[in-house]
């Protein structure tokens, strides 16, 4: 008996499903109750901060485009565009004007202006102003920009820095991350476009604003523009992205997400899970900058108490049930011991040893069980014993009285058929059939249950070629057995008596040319298969049902009793499929199957195993 299903194991599970169930059902709920309120809090939390973090975000654009209108504040500054490059004392004031815009706003890098009425090009950088004639904008994104006539001021998102086509100040200035304020400068009111306004601005008061929004150690935080690009990334150790700004560990599909969802709920701001993070983002709504601040915080840092916890009430858990463990144990054992004692007798008794002294001292239930057992074993020992050999016995008989009903049903037709040759003095051919009939008879006449297949192929050869002789140009027989199945084991007497069939139920009502095909392959290192096919009548339907019922339930026949055996329909395919299955190994029992042809006939395929 399997392990499994003993009384010890069923007492020792019960125990134990009976005590870890509520434990671990107790710390189940109490993990989930607390991951809900930490992220629910979590949530809260982070919504408050990037909501104000944005407002922070929106106020510093606002201040630089408030800052970028002095150009109209200064009554002189959109005259002085207009002034040829020569008169100093306008550029001197242009060059103020721009240095008072530096100073106004923090973080400013450069500052770029370009005056389409004079075609000069100015731009403000350390160490000292740059000027000279152009006639056009450095970049042809600015004008794209302008000519779509979609607004006078737009935020360009975070680029690598640059020169505006101007000779760097020193060769070992190295670009760095940016962003830039455009405003066209009309001559207000009239539509005219005097010129462009180009603002440099450094990440320091961005990156100040987002580096108060995390905790750099397990957390992320992100800036995007409105085609999903970086503006800022938070310096984490959890993330990081190119020089370009392509995002690297947060797919693109989340961003578009997060701005979708901002860009469709009233708040503009939410939350959404993937890749075992959860997402906060809060869209900005300035005017100027289309810009979403995205948190990332992954599950372990946001359920990092609740798995403290969990892991407390684990440790609390795992010393109960250690204590439930070693109390099952001993019960177990003390209640179990004695019926695993008489189980050991009865697997000595499965195994063969009979007679067994079974000896169990206790005076409980098991104790009066065993000595019952012992009685009940001294008494039904020599019946099983005899009915046993009584059995191997009435088989034995049996299976000798299955083989000596093969060869009468041919032996008339073959004796006549050497008859004939003899009256027409064909001596050497009568001489061949006799000594075929004789291997046939001495083959039938062996005390060995099984034989090769080699061998048993060659009696079929020699019964067809008796059967030839009868039926001469009327019967084809086509033979070909596989080289590698040659050797094979199987009861004597398999193919005769399977061939014998189309003899008795279909040769004599063929009308045309009869035909028999005997073929063998190896399917695999353990299992062979012998097809026989013949072009006779094909099985009524009722038998055909009722052959594969005797096939589906091998193990009834062997009830067959003599008398049933001795039917007609019995001879063959009955003997056959009995010795199969009294030959056979448990586990590998022969399988044989049977079906009609559909352009007439009938198809046998036997598979056997024959081990390695």
């Amino acid at each position: 008996m399997s392990k499994y299903y003993s009384i010890r194991t069923k007492l020792i599970a019960f125990m134990l499903i009976a005590t870890t169930i509520p434990l671990l059902t107790s710390i189940s709920m109490t993990f989930i109750q607390t991951k809900s309120a930490l992220r629910e809090q979590a949530l809260e939390e982070n919504k408050r901060l990037i909501y104000q973090a944005s407002t922070n975000l929106n106020n510093y654009v606002d201040n630089v485009a408030r800052a970028s209108l002095a150009v109209y504040n200064d009554p002189n500054f959109l005259r002085n565009l207009a002034k040829l490059p020569g008169d100093y004392r306008a550029v001197a004031e242009v060059y103020t004007t721009l240095q008072t815009i530096r100073a106004a706003i923090p973080d400013v890098f450069q500052l770029y202006l370009h005056s389409f009425v004079s075609d000069q090009s100015t731009l403000i950088t350390n160490p000292f102003p740059k000027r000279e004639e152009r006639k056009q904008a450095y970049s042809n994104s600015l004008h794209g920009k302008m000519d779509n006539g979609s607004s006078d001021i737009w935020l360009e998102s975070a680029h690598m820095s640059h020169t505006y086509g101007f000779k760097a100040a020193s060769p070992d200035d190295s670009p760095r991350t940016v962003i830039t304020l455009h405003r066209i400068i009309r001559d207000t009111p009239s539509p005219e476009r005097l010129g462009v306004l180009a603002i440099d601005l450094n990440m320091n008061s961005i990156a100040a604003i987002c580096n108060r929004l995390y905790d750099s150690t397990k957390e992320q935080i992100y800036v995007v523009d409105g085609e999903n690009r970086i503006v800022y990334q938070g310096h984490s150790e959890i993330s990081g992205a190119n020089a370009g700004g392509q995002l690297q560990p947060v797919a693109a599909s989340s961003l578009q997400e997060a701005r979708t969802l901002a860009g469709t709920t009233l708040t503009m701001a939410g939350h959404f899970e993937q890749d075992h993070s959860i997402y906060v983002y809060q869209q900005l709504g300035s005017n100027y900058a289309d810009w979403t601040i995205i948190k990332q915080i992954p599950n372990e840092t946001l359920y990092e108490r609740a798995t403290a916890l969990t892991w407390n009430n684990a440790i609390i858990a795992i010393a109960a049930l250690m204590l439930v463990i070693v109390a099952t144990l001993f019960i177990s054992i003390r209640i179990t011991g004695p019926l695993k004692q008489l189980m050991r007798y009865m697997n000595q008794i499965q195994a063969g040893r009979l007679h067994v002294d079974i000896r169990l001292s206790s005076r409980d239930e098991f104790g009066v069980l065993a000595r019952h057992f012992r009685d009940m074993m001294d008494t039904v020992n020599n019946l099983i014993l005899r009915e046993y050999q009584l059995e191997i016995a009435n088989k034995t008989n049996q299976l000798k009285a299955l083989q000596a009903q093969i060869h009468p049903h041919f032996l008339y037709n073959t004796l006549q058929s050497i008859g004939t040759l003899a009256l027409q003095q064909q001596g050497e051919r009568a001489y061949t059939l006799l000594s075929s009939l004789s291997k046939m008879l001495r083959y039938s006449m062996r005390d060995q249950t099984c034989v090769t297949l080699r061998e048993e192929a060659e009696h079929a050869r020699l019964y067809l070629e008796l059967q030839q002789e009868r039926f001469g140009e009327r019967l084809e027989v086509h033979m070909h057995f596989a080289e590698d199945t040659l050797t094979a084991q199987m009861p004597r007497m398999t193919l005769q008596p399977l061939i014998e069939n189309y003899f008795k139920h279909g040769a004599d009502v063929q009308p045309g040319k009869g035909l028999i095909s005997i073929t063998s392959r190896r399917v695999d290192r353990n299992l062979i298969e012998i097809e026989l096919i013949n072009n006779g009548p094909t099985i009524p339907e009722d038998k055909l049902l009722e052959i594969r019922g005797w096939l589906e339930h091998q193990e009834t026949l062997s009830d067959i009793t003599p008398q049933e055996s001795a039917r007609s329909e019995s001879i063959g395919l009955r003997n056959v499929i009995r010795r199969l299955a009294l030959n056979s190994h448990p586990g590998q029992s022969a399988e044989i199957k049977i079906n009609n042809v559909d352009t007439g006939g009938v198809k046998l395929q036997i598979k056997l195993y024959v081990g390695e």
